[in-house]
């Protein structure tokens, strides 16, 4: 046991990253990241001193970063869409093809699902929460 846990280990460690996979979203700017860290100041201000003034500011930047981030990720998609219809009415079929494939393969988020016991999916307002073993079930 302790051998394969030792070999995960040293796996982890020689496994590196490649620069693509660090930066997978290239709309991300200096703009964005600005706007994020002035809505995590203010959310740490929130956290800190909850009071109705620092949480309207809080909601502010929050709306601002969401509008700026998604601003720059429609621009970024749309500036890719045109490159690739670009492409196509060049007859560059290799490249036009890469290029969506490259497209579509954008990371995605992936849905969380709360499956009971037996693995069926738990839906509706009764969701069951497995503490210890035990079947809790809480209306929402």
């Amino acid at each position: 046991m302790a051998e394969s846990k030792t070999g995960d280990i040293r796996a982890a460690k020689e496994f590196k990253f490649s620069k693509d996979a660090k930066n997978a979203n290239h709309w991300w700017d200096d703009d964005c990241k600005r706007a994020v860290q002035e809505k995590n100041e203010a959310r740490g201000k929130c956290l800190i001193r909850k009071t109705r003034a620092n949480l309207d500011i809080y909601k502010q930047k929050r709306t601002n970063a969401n509008r700026i981030c998604g601003r720059k990720k429609k621009e970024w998609i749309e500036g890719k869409i045109k490159e690739i219809n670009e492409t196509n009415r060049k007859t560059d079929t290799r490249k036009f093809y890469k290029d969506i494939r490259n497209l579509s393969n954008l990371p995605t988020t992936m849905t969380l699902v709360c499956k009971d016991k037996d693995g069926n999916i738990l839906s509706g307002k009764e969701k069951k929460i497995w503490k210890d073993g035990n079947n809790v079930s809480k209306n929402y």
